[in-house]
């Protein structure tokens, strides 16, 4: 899934901007050892600027800018006054929609300093929960004491959680009162990005299992965040020695920083929340992490309120560590309806590291441009199908060589599930055997294929194999498969299955009114046309649907069995 980060007015524009100088550096970094994944990271998100001043957002691509309101605010601001930010944003309301539109996950980011945050961070929320959006909203309460804002702004600052409760839309509050110290007194600009560094690093870990369905189930992201009451998001770096656990100190004070966000408001119980450990180290660590964040969760606590998600990202290259999304609890609430993406949209091919830092070596740019870019993308939907290919072929030129130095005695595999699940987990040994298709030492059946075709990996899966592994996978299941041609439509518009076009079938696919074993055969047909391309679903072979017995047929059967019924011994 690709998620939008959006800021909304000067305040919240600036911590973006921090947040992407930060995820540049991360990205930099992650760049040098596995540009696959740096690829990836940068695709997932997609940021953008809403504002009603055209000046504060001028140093940005125009494709990242969205000025609302222009015959109300007349894109010089909001006049510090939220009413006139909501008005532009009703305004301009189509366009914010069609911002929304494309992506399933919504990351807002406002302050209260002064209107456009204020007036538009809970009608956006709002707008991206109807649309069906799992929404993060990220709001920064400005600071009376310390002089960032006057008296009046302050109070209607207070009110937003209040919406949000209203709206029953969980939230990150964020103080900026406790960035401020007189003991250590520093430039504000000093204190802002102090204060954004834990919710970019944490954002970072978030970002892996809110693009990835894998990690985690959808209904339970669904659960997590639905209900009133804020948020509070946490990360802990984890650097041990190369090849080593973590010593009991570094456990310890990750375990306290991940869970100690001094900046976030946050008073009740921790209830459902979701904890994403990332790096290579044995499941004791794993497990003392986990222990030691549940202890923390239930004390002073009189009854039983947390409930850990956990996600697991070994991939994740440096700096490891542990993110955590803790959530208020505030009773037990319905899951909210999110219009999650198609199953069948899963996620890129990963290579191993070795295979992408090879393609980097010999000038592969993972993004198709003639350097590595390494900001966040401005436009998710940009494809690159030939550097795709060119990495991919590059991968399997060194695969091989990548099992040998992983694994000294390759791993065997009992059936073709194993074989995909390994795929999938990037095994150096399921590579090796996916790159060569001359040899297979487990059986095939057409069952296990029409297995693996309808899990969201499967292209994943696919796309490791090799044209000979994916050509002897189609006669298999081509030779023990037959489709009913099923008729679909009604009067002049119906069609015999056998009779549709690969192009028609996606219309079908997700038809709601065909019935359960039309869909089975249709569903089918579409993941042969999309694995192995159009031209593959005419050689499915079709055979008549077994005629149903006639009334005068069912009523003598139904005669034969009463009479054989009664002819038993008692």
């Amino acid at each position: 899934m690709t998620v939008l980060i959006l800021s909304l007015g000067g305040g919240g524009g600036n911590i973006l901007r921090s947040l992407k100088a930060l995820f540049r550096r991360d990205l930099s970094v992650i760049q040098e050892t596995d540009p696959r994944y740096a690829e990836r990271l940068r695709r997932a998100v997609v940021t953008r600027f809403l504002d009603t001043n055209e000046f504060s957002v001028t140093d940005l691509p125009s494709e990242e800018r969205l000025v609302i309101g222009p015959q109300m605010a007349r894109h010089l601001g909001s006049r510090h006054d939220p009413e006139v930010a909501r008005r532009a944003l009703e305004e301009s309301k189509t366009a914010v929609e069609a911002l929304l539109d494309p992506y399933p996950v919504v990351i807002l980011i406002g302050t209260g300093g002064k209107g456009t945050g204020a007036g538009t961070i809970v009608p956006i929320a709002q707008m991206a929960r109807q649309k069906g959006k799992l929404v993060i909203p990220i709001f920064v309460r400005p600071s009376f004491e310390w002089h960032e804002v006057e008296k009046r702004r302050y109070d209607h600052a207070l009110t937003i959680a209040e919406q949000f409760d209203r709206a029953a839309i969980r939230f990150i509050e964020v103080l900026n009162d406790r960035g401020y110290s007189s003991a250590n007194p520093q430039p504000q600009n000093a204190v802002w990005e102090r204060m954004n560094r834990p919710i970019a690093r944490g954002l970072r870990g978030l970002l892996y299992v809110l693009s990835d369905l894998s990690q985690v189930d959808p209904s339970d992201l669904s659960m997590l965040f639905a209900g009133p009451g804020r948020l509070r998001i946490g990360f802990a770096e984890i650097d041990p020695p190369e090849a080593s656990d973590p010593t009991d100190e570094q456990i310890a004070q990750a375990i306290g920083m991940c869970w100690d966000n001094p900046y976030s408001l946050f008073s009740k119980p921790v209830g459902t929340s979701l904890i994403c450990i990332q790096g290579q180290w044995s499941n004791v660590v794993d497990g003392r992490l986990k222990g030691g964040l549940a202890a923390l969760a239930a004390a002073g606590t009189g009854h039983a309120t947390y409930n850990p998600l956990h996600a697991f990202a070994p991939a994740v290259p440096k700096p490891w560590g542990i993110t955590a999304l803790f959530a208020e609890y505030t009773g037990n609430h319905p899951p909210l309806e999110i219009r999650w993406p198609e199953v069948r949209a899963v996620r890129p091919l990963w290579v191993p590291s070795a295979a992408a830092a090879t393609a980097g070596a010999v000038g592969v740019a993972v993004d198709g441009a003639s350097e590595p870019r390494i900001s966040l993308a401005p436009d998710d939907g940009e494809r690159r199908p030939e550097v795709a290919r060119a990495v991919e072929r590059r991968a399997a030129q060194t695969v091989s060589n990548v099992g040998q130095e992983n694994s000294d005695s390759p791993t065997s595999f009992s059936t073709l599930w194993d074989f995909a699940l390994a795929l999938n987990r990037n095994d150096a040994s399921a590579l090796a055997v996916a790159a060569d298709g001359s040899s297979c030492d487990f059986p095939i059946e057409a069952s296990q294929i029409r297995k693996l075709l309808a899990t969201p990996w499967c292209r994943t899966v696919f796309r490791s194999l090799s044209p000979a592994w994916r050509n002897r996978l189609l006669d298999i299941l081509l030779d023990e498969t037959r489709v009913y041609p099923h008729v679909i439509g009604e009067g002049r518009r119906a069609a015999r299955l056998d009779q549709i076009s690969f192009e028609e079938l996606k219309q079908i696919a997700v038809d709601p009114s065909i019935t359960d074993i039309v869909r089975a055969d249709v569903h089918l047909l579409f993941a042969i046309g999309t694995v192995w391309g159009g031209d593959a679903v005419k050689r499915v072979r079709f055979e008549p649907q077994p005629a149903e017995p006639s009334r005068f047929g069912l009523v003598s059967l139904t005669r034969r069995i009463t009479s054989a019924r009664s002819e038993r011994p008692h």
